[in-house]
């Protein structure tokens, strides 16, 4: 039996726009020399199947699927009998640029663990939103295609690497412990290294792949990010005991960078967000 949906086109061309979803109890062979028009997803449900596209052959196993750009050749055929698989296409005004800020070539290929499978869970969700014919506008099923293609981001691997989520539970602890201790200027490398038994070079290489910065520049982060909800919300703090209470050691270092990183002093930002007047003179 097959679920097909093809959903109603909206007059208006959505960020991301579902053009059809459903699933194959039987998948057959299939072979597209020119590629599909729109974004192509394949998962498998049950069985295996075997798919190629850019250069590469993938054997398509339990909890894993392929992301196809439009237009890109591929071919793919059941294996060891009976394929189930899952699909959906899609096109949009954001999705080109989205596919592209994910970082996935013209064929990527997932692969997620066993257990809470959320992919295919949102898979079946948008499949019955489609099936009930209940979201005419296309913005829920745009906003669920969103939701999709982030639990890909986050929870399926694209090469020999846990998944992001896999490897953000690993730092969690870390994390959970400098959202409660940010305001102890005594944290350093050294103590967040130490905190997950791992060195500072590896720890740093960590936070590169999660964050895209180094694990001080992401208890910085932390600390403005605090200093930016207390500047507004305590007006009767002076900026020095804002600064000092967020972790920086001096009013002077805490000005500095937050003018740094943010383009305006702390007393500037405090003004323009309404959290009453102080001068920049008297950070004390």
């Amino acid at each position: 039996m097959k679920r097909r949906v093809v959903p109603i086109s909206p007059a208006e061309r959505l960020p991301l726009q579902l053009e059809t979803i459903g699933m194959h109890t039987e998948e057959e062979k299939i072979e597209r020399t020119k590629g599909y028009p729109c974004f192509h997803w394949l998962q498998t449900i049950e069985g295996e199947g075997e798919l190629s596209a850019g250069g590469h052959t993938w054997k398509m196993t339990a909890r894993s699927g392929v992301l196809l750009t439009p237009g890109t050749s591929h071919r793919y055929e059941p294996k060891c009998g009976n394929w189930r698989s899952g699909y959906l296409t899609f096109h949009g005004s954001m999705a080109a640029n989205l596919v592209q800020a994910m970082g996935w070539k013209e064929a990527e290929r997932f692969q997620w663990e066993s257990g809470h499978d959320r992919i295919s869970q949102q898979l079946e969700c948008m499949l019955g939103l489609a099936e009930s014919g209940g979201d005419p506008s296309g913005w829920q099923i745009s906003a669920e295609l969103y939701r999709f293609l982030t639990l890909l981001r986050t929870d399926a691997r694209t090469d020999n690497r846990p998944s992001m989520s896999k490897r953000l539970s690993r730092v969690q602890d870390l994390l959970d412990w400098l959202e409660a201790g940010f305001s102890d200027p005594g944290i350093g490398l050294a103590e967040m290294a130490e905190r997950l038994g791992i060195g500072e070079r590896q720890l740093n290489e960590k936070f590169h792949e999660l964050f895209g910065q180094t694990a001080y520049a992401y208890l910085i982060q932390l600390r403005l990010r605090k200093a930016k909800e207390w500047l507004p919300s305590r007006p009767d703090w002076t900026v020095r005991r804002i600064g000092e209470a967020v972790g920086f050691r001096d009013a002077s270092h805490f000005i500095a960078t937050f003018r740094q990183k943010e383009g305006m002093t702390p007393d500037t930002y405090r003004r323009l967000y309404g959290g009453g007047i102080t001068s920049e003179r008297q950070p004390d």
